[in-house]
C-alpha cells in the first residue's frame, strides 16, 4: 500500500485486493470498499491537519452520516486499485467527500460520495464544520454525483431478518460500533439466494444513532430473490430507537 499523491486538494492512495477482502466468486466485498473509503479520507483528514487525533485535543471527532457507493465494475482479488478522495465543501453542519476508485489501467470502477459532522464528544452535539474547514478552498470541488446526498425514506418488514449482539471487535475509537459493521450486518440480513444469484450496483445509508458495546440489535428488511431495490432499518431491540437505514440497488 504505497502513497502516490497528498496535497490540499487531493489525497490517492493505492491497495492489493487480499483474500480477506474478496467475497466467495473473488469479487472484492463491499465492506471492504467502504474499509478503503474510511481509512483514506482519514489519511487525507490527517495531510489537512483536520484529522481524529487533532480533534480529539478539543473534545471533538468526525462522525460519518450519509454514504453513497456506485459500483460500475467489482475488481477482483490480486488487482490493483487506486482510491482518490477530496473535500467538496460544507453544507449546512454537514463537511462532504467524494470518492473514485481506479482499475490499474485508470478506469473509474467504483463512484463514492460522503457527508460527515462534527461532534462534540462531551455534548454529543454537532460543531459547526467552518470553524476546521477553510471551506472556499473546497466549495468548487469536481463532484462524481448531481445530487447531494439525501435523507432516506425506508419501508421493511415488521419482523426482523437478523439479530446482532455488540462485541468488543465491532467497537472503533469513538467508543461505538463502526460504520462499517453495519453495512456488514445489512448485507448478512440477506437471503443468500440473493446474494448468490445478484450484485450490489448502489448502496446508500444514513447513519442515525450510535449503538455501543453489548447492545442487542435487530435488522430489518424487505429484501427477496425478485426485487431490484431492497430497504434496510437497524434497531436497538431495548429502546427501538433507529441506529441507520439504508437501501440496495441490485444488479
Amino acid at each position: 500500500m504505497d502513497t502516490l499523491e497528498v496535497n490540499q486538494e487531493k489525497f490517492t492512495q493505492s491497495f492489493r485486493i487480499g483474500s480477506f477482502d474478496s467475497d466467495f466468486k473473488g469479487r472484492v466485498k463491499l465492506t471492504s470498499i467502504c474499509n478503503y473509503l474510511q481509512e483514506i479520507a482519514g489519511m487525507h483528514a490527517d495531510a489537512l491537519n483536520w484529522g481524529i487525533d487533532k480533534l480529539m485535543q478539543q473534545n471533538l471527532s468526525w462522525v460519518l452520516t450519509r454514504l453513497k457507493v456506485k459500483v460500475l465494475q467489482y475488481p477482483k482479488w490480486t488487482e490493483e486499485i487506486t482510491v482518490e478522495t477530496w473535500p467538496t465543501g460544507i453544507e449546512g453542519l454537514f463537511g462532504n467527500r467524494d470518492f473514485r476508485i481506479l482499475d490499474s489501467q485508470g478506469n473509474a470502477i467504483i463512484l463514492a460520495s460522503s457527508s460527515w459532522l462534527i461532534i462534540n464528544l462531551k455534548s454529543k452535539r454537532p460543531a459547526r464544520p467552518h470553524s476546521i474547514i477553510e471551506n472556499a478552498k473546497f466549495e468548487n470541488a469536481e463532484k462524481v454525483f448531481p445530487s447531494p446526498l439525501q435523507k432516506l425514506v425506508t419501508k421493511v418488514n415488521s419482523q426482523s431478518s437478523l439479530e446482532v449482539n455488540v462485541h468488543f471487535s465491532d467497537i472503533d475509537i469513538n467508543q461505538h460500533v463502526n460504520n462499517v459493521k453495519y453495512i456488514k450486518w445489512i448485507i448478512d440480513s440477506c437471503p443468500i439466494e440473493k446474494l448468490q444469484s445478484n450484485c450490489i450496483d448502489e448502496f446508500m445509508i444514513n447513519f442515525l444513532h450510535e449503538a455501543k458495546y453489548n447492545e442487542q440489535l435487530s435488522v430489518f428488511n424487505n429484501c427477496n430473490e425478485n426485487q431490484d431495490e431492497s430497504h434496510f432499518e437497524i434497531r436497538n431491540n431495548a429502546s427501538n430507537i433507529e441506529h441507520c437505514r439504508a437501501s440496495i440497488k441490485w444488479k
